[in-house]
């Protein structure tokens, strides 16, 4: 078994993503852990997240960490550690890294064992401010990107350190390297597989709900918490409730009554919390304030609800993207980046129980547990949907009537995209309506009207994302159907953002 150790990297729960999906069982611990905390896990090899902070200002590992005797891998913040703590120097950077860079391998890196499988030169992705500028004696330089040090090695202590991110989908050799500290450094089996975890899962499900009849669960449409319904239909009764609170699309419910048609374990109850949601939100622009509302009324309505019935368990569909985001398990003090509604927030006073048994995976995951469940490949490929709605794909001020425009155009983009064969060979496309006016010439006439912005982009787990390319001969037609068909609109953009710099969603 592998131990992440967690220092607040917005990558790190990817690191055990990537080496799970290889076959190699991988926990992830608080990075504050003492190292006879991390020695009862029994793990075979340590591997030190990247982090927010500097090497020195409060957020190191423990040091004794270097005494357990297994492998240990520090990967950027890791590796500054590391490089520092065995007689290196580290020093803020004369300028930061972030994004693409190439690295070259040594002729020591040549015959490492983490490295040696790596093309003589290959690319990488960065995303840092300290650099070492000395590494620690007795080490080899096992890696080089732009003539300093990108990797080391220390074989007679047992401790590898890279600069970089293997764990991101940007260093596409980076499989290679946890998958040669995994199986050649720490001499472990790939036998860790999504089957045996579901089924892991599933009877820690049925000691948790024992002697409960029925578990609330909170469905809102998308992949996450309809494969959380349909694993609890497997285990009890479960009543999925959806709160309709104004900012769904066209689609939303009609997809989810077909698809819990066919789980009879399953019932769909409807609430209607539209105008209470309204009533807090008209005119509210900025995107936090957005998404605190939201879930702070989200979760209000569960919970009345949730009392009225005396439901005893509530279940809820978090993934790790949505927890790190928030930051609410952040054990190394990870950046906020934006709240989630389904991440903490629940009254400490409720008298019930909160299930979230897919909180330690990612979107991919969810998907493929969806299909060893039965479920139809066209809900598990439905686009990631925030839960707060239309109302953060509505840039600025929430009306009901920008809502209405937005809706109709977002019904017009999933057409297109659906008969254009678009759809799939996206991760996520969506259409954001702008707080601007621009003018026009329609109808032979002025016109002052909204901008509307297509955002479409590629990811495997949402945590760094590129722009879809789609081609202009497909993007013009659907432009012009926009405008032409939803009065309000009367230009559209496409947004070449990657993530990072920018996040999915626009706000």
């Amino acid at each position: 078994m592998l131990c992440v150790l967690d220092y607040g990297s917005q990558y790190t729960q990817l690191i055990a993503r990537r080496l799970r999906s290889q076959g190699f069982f991988t926990e992830v611990l608080p990075g504050n852990l003492s190292a006879a905390d991390v020695a009862q896990h029994k793990p075979n090899g340590i591997i030190l997240s990247g982090s927010p902070h500097s090497v020195g200002t409060g957020h190191d590992p423990d040091p004794a960490l270097l005494s357990l005797g297994v492998p240990i891998l520090g990967l950027c913040f890791g590796y500054q550690y590391l490089a520092q703590l065995l007689g290196g120097r580290v020093e803020p950077g004369t300028h930061r890294e972030y994004g693409a860079a190439t690295v070259r391998k040594t002729p020591a890196g040549k015959s490492d064992p983490l490295v040696h499988r790596l093309s003589p030169t290959t690319s990488v992705w960065m995303s840092h401010g300290d650099s070492v500028v000395a590494l620690p004696p007795g080490t080899e330089l096992i890696l080089e990107s732009a003539g300093k040090p990108a990797g080391f090695a220390l074989p007679s202590r047992r401790v590898w350190g890279l600069q970089f991110h293997p764990e991101v989908y940007h260093t596409p050799e980076g499989k290679l390297l946890l998958e040669a500290f995994a199986r050649d450094i720490c001499r472990l089996t790939p036998d860790w597989n999504l089957r045996a975890e579901l089924s892991e899962i599933k009877e820690k499900l049925r000691t948790e709900l024992s002697g409960v009849s029925e578990v609330v669960c909170a469905v809102s449409g998308g992949v996450d918490s309809t494969v959380l319904a349909v694993l609890l239909s497997q285990v009890c009764k479960v009543r999925a409730l959806f709160v309709d609170h104004g900012f769904l699309r066209a689609y939303d419910l009609a997809n989810l009554r077909r698809v819990f048609a066919n789980f009879p374990n399953i019932s769909l109850e409807v609430v209607d919390a539209q105008d209470r949601f309204w009533a807090a939100l008209d005119g509210v622009s900025d995107p936090e304030q957005k998404r605190l509302i939201i879930g702070r009324l989200f979760v209000k309505t569960f919970a009345e609800h949730v009392g009225e019935k005396q439901f005893t368990h509530l279940a809820q569909g978090t993934i790790y993207s949505d927890v790190i985001e928030s930051a609410a398990a952040a054990h190394g003090g990870a950046a906020h980046i934006k709240s989630h509604h389904n991440v903490g927030g629940f009254p400490q006073d409720a008298r019930v129980q909160l299930v979230e048994p897919l909180r330690p995976f990612f979107k991919d995951e969810v998907r493929e547990l969806g299909v060893l469940l039965g479920i139809d490949s066209d809900i598990l490929h439905l686009h990631p949907f925030p839960g707060p709605g239309l109302a953060i794909r509505c840039v600025g001020e929430l009306r009901r009537d920008r809502i209405d425009i937005l809706r109709r155009a977002d019904a017009i983009f999933y057409e297109e995209l659906l008969r254009r064969d678009m759809y799939l060979r996206t991760w996520q496309a969506f259409v954001a309506l702008l707080p601007v006016r621009t003018v026009g010439v329609m109808g032979d006439q002025r016109s002052y009207e909204h901008a509307l912005a297509i955002r479409a982009v590629s990811s495997v787990d949402a945590m760094t994302a590129e722009v879809t390319e789609f081609s202009f001969s497909e993007l013009l037609p659907i432009a012009a159907r926009l405008v032409n068909e939803v009065r309000g609109i009367n230009r559209v953009v496409y947004d070449l953002t990657t993530k990072p710099p920018g996040t999915i969603e626009w706000e």
